[in-house]
């Protein structure tokens, strides 16, 4: 019987230990494949998402170069007595920029009836655009329209590639000099250029990948079908409320990985006339299992070492199981024997059995210690956290008084520095950012006729009021004496200059009172806003600070707005 116990402890020792083995081997292994497959997938997935942005990069300068270029050309000054009257010179014109941008299929000036007054290389002029809408849109304003088959000139034009010639058609209206409208200047951009640029990304990227380039409505303007729409509505809003992003969907009866972004062909990317965007979004796709070939190849290898690890994992359990048992086994013979022998009366003893009362009483010890340790380090780190803690205090006190105006709690100079060099970054990304340079009028005789105490006062109260009238999102500061600084982001010159009015009325009509006197002052602004031309910030500040010397030196209580770099260069 003890025989049969002594085989059943070893068995179930080792089956344990080979148990153990094998689910150690199984989740080693099985995580291996899980791990590599889902970073196939993940680089995948990184893959596409960066060709479809790639490609709506691409989109999206392509358009904002040509668009641009549209509205600049109708703007020449020099140009405005030829629109009308010299066709030949207008068409030179035209034949330079689609030089310059050989994607154009056609440049023309129409004139308000609707007559193409001229053309490159002469095409369509004498032809009707009345009804089209580029044309009914451009008088009014710059326009950008969707994908479009080409109807009057595919008859006229020779092509290398194999689908129907398409078009987006720019158009700015052409003013003359007192602002009235003499015509419309479009442009129908080849579709073409976006196939080769599809054509391009794709052979550069892995094989078997796809990219499409869907309108707002899902269909496919640019890939292998055009007109179908291979998403539902769900999958498009998310799409375009996510405007980037990684998915996998079932396309055809297959499980394709996809990569997408949406073109920013509107507001965003400076297209005016685009607003609220042509909705276009560029998605790249690739097969799901073509993406994990590679791991399914090395999923072999990796069964095969794990089957081996595992036997050598069993035997060494069966081995194990042996050696641990045999210390059971002689004292189970010992004890045998002292039951039946009566001379017996001593148990040998045991390997490692004193080791193991010496480690137990070690491992007592030093558990005791550790625990001593512990409640030292934590009543030490307790004191640290609090010692921290008052310092950050400190440190963050020390850095809002460093950055404040004490007299009237705003930002002062060095404060303003931060909020400054962020908006003017963000000016850089597209964003309106308007400079205000305030100065209070007369400040020196406030102090001379009602003390110095008045003229803080005053400052104070002048603060204020900049920052009632101003929105949160705005930011105020002192730069010294009686000289403030307003930074207004999200706003053009119009409106900065319409702000500036009226905190030149909220400041006039407001009365400041101190020691029973009622004190009435003015304040003077000068307005900037940034241009692409300022190297940084304190460019912008410099010229509108110069705006504010021209509102003093015109009577004062007033706004002057600088001019703007990019216009002082044309009028140069």
């Amino acid at each position: 019987m003890s025989f049969r116990n002594r085989l059943r402890f070893e068995h179930q020792l080792a089956a344990l230990v080979g148990l153990l083995c094998l689910a150690l081997v199984g989740a080693t292994v099985g995580g291996a494949i899980w791990l590599e497959r889902r970073s196939a997938l993940r680089l995948a997935e990184d893959r596409l998402a960066r060709l479809a942005a790639g490609m709506a990069e691409n989109l999206d300068t392509t358009l904002r170069e040509r668009f641009r270029e549209i509205q600049v050309v109708a703007g020449l000054a020099p140009l405005r007595e030829r629109w009308a009257t010299d066709p030949a010179a207008t068409r030179g014109v035209l034949t330079a920029m689609r030089t310059t941008a050989p994607d154009y299929a056609w440049l023309g000036f129409v004139a308000p009836d609707g007559r193409v007054r001229a053309g490159t290389e002469g095409m369509l002029e004498g032809m009707a655009m009345t009804g089209r809408t580029w044309f009914e849109t451009g008088l009014t304003r710059p326009n950008v329209g969707d994908v479009h088959e080409a109807v009057l000139l595919s008859r006229l034009l020779t092509r290398t590639e194999p689908e129907p010639l398409r078009l987006v058609d720019l158009a700015a209206p052409v003013r003359d000099a007192g602002g009235a409208v003499i015509g419309v200047l479009g442009g129908h951009l080849s579709w073409d250029w976006a196939i080769r640029v599809r054509r391009r990304l794709l052979d550069e990227g892995l094989p078997g990948t796809d990219l499409w380039v869907l309108d707002r409505n899902g269909r496919v303007i640019l890939g292998p079908r055009l007109g179908v729409m291979p998403f539902g509505p769900k999958r498009l809003g998310v799409m375009a409320e996510e405007e980037r992003g990684t998915f996998a969907a079932e396309i055809a009866g297959e499980t394709r990985l996809a990569g997408f972004a949406s073109a920013a062909t509107g507001a965003r990317s400076g297209i005016a006339g685009g607003d609220p965007g042509l909705g276009w979004i560029v998605v790249a796709t690739r097969a799901e299992a073509e993406a994990v070939a590679p791991v399914q190849r090395s999923v072999q290898a990796l069964l095969g070492l794990g089957a081996a690890v595992a036997v050598l994992g069993i035997a060494l359990a069966w081995s194990l199981g042996r050696r641990a048992a045999a210390p059971l086994r002689q004292l189970t013979a010992a004890l045998d024997r002292v039951g039946r022998d009566a001379d017996a009366t001593t148990l040998p003893r045991l390997d490692g059995a004193r080791e193991f009362a010496a480690l137990s009483a070690a491992l007592r010890s030093l558990l005791r210690r550790i625990g001593t340790v512990e409640r030292e380090l934590s009543d030490v780190t307790l004191r640290s956290t609090r010692v921290a803690a008052f310092y950050r205090r400190q440190i963050e006190d020390l850095r809002q008084v460093a950055g404040t105006d004490i007299l009237t709690g705003l930002l002062n100079r060095r404060g303003f520095a931060k909020p400054a060099e962020m908006a003017f970054a963000q000016a850089r990304d597209g964003y309106g950012v308007a400079v205000l340079v305030v100065d209070v009028d007369h400040f020196k005789g406030v102090n001379d006729r009602h003390g110095h105490d008045a003229g803080d006062a005053v400052i104070r109260r002048v603060g204020a009021l900049l920052v009632e009238a101003l929105r949160i999102s705005d930011t105020v500061a002192r730069f010294g004496g009686e000289e403030f600084v307003v930074l207004l982001v999200g706003l053009g010159g119009a409106e900065a200059e319409h702000i500036a009015e009226r905190l030149c009325g909220a400041v006039r009509h407001a009365e400041i009172a101190h020691g029973g006197r009622t004190i009435a002052v003015t304040v003077s602004i000068g307005v900037a806003t940034v241009s692409i031309r300022d190297p940084d910030i304190q460019a912008t500040i410099a010229r509108a600070d110069a705006a504010l010397y021209d509102a003093k030196a015109h009577g004062r209580d007033r706004v002057s707005v600088a001019v703007a770099r990019e216009e002082a260069g044309r009028a140069a």
